[in-house]
C-alpha cells in the first residue's frame, strides 16, 4: 500500500469508495459479453482476488457493492469458464487489443518538478537525489502530465487507423485515473491473435526494433520524392525535416551532419515513436482496471474518453464527494483537479474536499484528522 496507510485512511477511503459506488451503481460500466470476462478485485487489505465470474451485470455490480474493492479489473480476453484458477483449463476465446501509455515511460520535464521521494526519517528528496534505503518514490498528477500522455494516444490513433486499418469505431480510449492512458480495440478480425502477432504489433507501433540503415536508404536523393514516402519512413522525414529545416533528402542530410546520419536518424525515430508498455499488448491473461471504477493511486476514477481532445481528465475523473475532510499533510506538491488549484503543503493540518483529500491519503503523504467523536472534521 502506499506509503503504509494507516486504519483511519483504508476507513475513510472504503467509506468514500462505498459511497461512490452506491451513487454510480446503475451506471457502472460493464464489460461487454461479461460472462466470458475473468473478474478480480484488489482488496483494502492489499489482497488480489483473481478467477472471479460474474454471469449478469446484476452480480458484478452486486458483488462490488458487497465488497467494495479498492481496485476493479477485468480480462481483455474472453474465456468458456473465466472463473477456472487453472490458465490452462479456462479454454482461451480470443482478446481485445490492449495498449498502455504511461506517462512515467515518456519522461516529461514535469515530472522532474513534482514527483519525489518521501523518506521514512520525515524528510523529502527530488528525484535527482535517486532511490535511497528508507525513501519511496511519490508518483504526482499534473496538468502537463495528462497533455503528454495525450500527445501519445493520438499518435497511436494515428498508427492503429492510417497504418493498421483498424476502424475508428472499435478503438476506446480511457484515462487511467492515474498517469496514463488506455487504449483498447475491440475488432473481431484481430481478436484472435495469439501472443506472437500481438508482439509484432507492439514491436511496430513502438519501433523498439528498427534498422537505422533501412530508413536511411528510403530517404530520397531529390526533393521530388519526399512525397511517396507513406507510414514510418514518411513521419522519420517530417522529424529530420522539423529539425533540420531543409527537404531531408539524403544529400542534404549528408551535408549537415556529415557522416553522422545514422544519430540523425536515432533522434527522428525516438521523436515520433509511441511508447508503449509492450508487455501489456503481448499478455492476453493480464486484467485490466474496469473503466468508471476507481484507481488506487489516486481515488479518481478510469475515465472513458469518447473524445480524446476534449477530454479533461483532471476535472471529470474527480468523481469522489466535495465534503471537507480535515487532513494532516506532510508534504504535497501543487495540485489541479476540477479547476481548482490545492497547495502545495507541508506540515499542514486543514480542511480540503473529499476527492483531494482522497488522493493525497492514496499517496500516502496526508492523514485523516479525527474528531473527538471519531468522524473526520475539525
Amino acid at each position: 500500500m502506499e506509503g503504509g496507510l494507516g486504519e483511519g485512511e483504508i476507513e475513510f477511503l472504503r467509506t468514500s469508495y462505498r459511497e461512490y459506488y452506491y451513487r454510480h451503481s446503475s451506471s457502472l460500466w460493464i464489460p461487454p459479453r461479461l460472462e466470458s470476462r475473468e473478474i478480480g478485485f484488489l482488496t483494502f487489505e492489499g489482497h488480489f482476488k483473481r478467477h472471479m465470474r460474474a454471469g449478469t451485470p446484476g452480480e458484478l455490480v452486486g458483488a462490488v457493492l458487497r465488497e467494495v474493492p479498492w481496485g476493479i479489473f477485468y480480462s481483455v480476453s474472453y474465456y468458456e469458464d473465466p472463473g477456472n484458477p487453472d490458465m490452462d483449463e479456462k479454454g482461451w476465446l480470443g482478446a481485445d487489443l490492449a495498449f498502455d501509455i504511461d506517462v512515467k515511460d515518456l519522461h516529461p520535464a514535469c515530472m522532474d518538478a513534482h514527483d519525489f521521494y518521501a523518506c521514512a526519517d520525515g524528510s523529502v528528496r527530488p528525484l535527482s537525489d535517486g532511490a535511497l534505503p528508507g525513501c519511496r518514490r511519490v508518483d504526482w498528477v499534473c496538468p502537463s502530465c495528462v497533455e503528454a500522455g495525450r500527445r501519445e494516444v493520438l499518435r497511436l490513433l494515428d498508427l492503429l487507423q492510417r497504418d493498421l486499418g483498424v476502424r475508428p469505431d472499435s478503438i476506446s480510449i480511457y484515462y487511467s485515473g492515474h498517469r496514463g492512458f488506455h487504449v483498447h480495440v475491440e475488432d473481431e478480425g484481430l481478436r484472435d491473435l495469439g501472443r506472437e502477432a500481438r508482439a509484432q504489433i507492439a514491436d511496430y507501433v513502438s519501433l523498439s526494433s528498427y534498422d537505422p540503415a533501412f530508413f536511411a536508404r528510403l530517404l530520397p536523393l531529390s526533393e521530388g520524392h519526399l512525397g511517396t514516402l507513406v507510414g514510418w519512413p514518411a513521419r522519420v522525414v517530417e522529424a529530420l525535416r522539423a529539425k533540420y529545416g531543409v527537404p531531408p533528402t539524403r544529400p542534404a542530410l549528408e551535408a549537415l551532419v556529415g557522416g553522422d546520419l545514422r544519430a540523425a536518424i536515432d533522434a527522428a525515430v525516438a521523436a515520433v515513436r509511441v511508447r508503449i508498455d509492450p508487455q501489456v499488448t503481448v499478455d492476453i491473461s493480464r486484467i485490466f482496471r474496469m473503466p468508471t471504477s476507481l484507481n488506487e493511486k489516486t481515488g479518481m476514477s478510469k475515465l472513458p474518453c469518447a473524445d480524446i481532445i476534449a477530454c479533461d481528465p483532471l476535472t471529470e475523473a474527480a468523481v469522489l464527494s466535495e465534503e471537507p475532510v480535515k487532513v494532516e499533510v506532510s508534504y504535497a506538491p501543487k495540485l489541479q483537479l476540477k479547476g481548482y488549484t490545492y497547495g502545495p503543503y507541508r506540515r499542514s493540518t486543514l480542511k480540503l474536499p473529499g476527492f483531494v483529500a482522497a488522493f493525497l491519503v492514496s499517496k500516502g503523504v496526508a492523514k485523516i484528522v479525527k474528531s473527538r467523536g471519531g468522524a473526520s472534521g475539525p
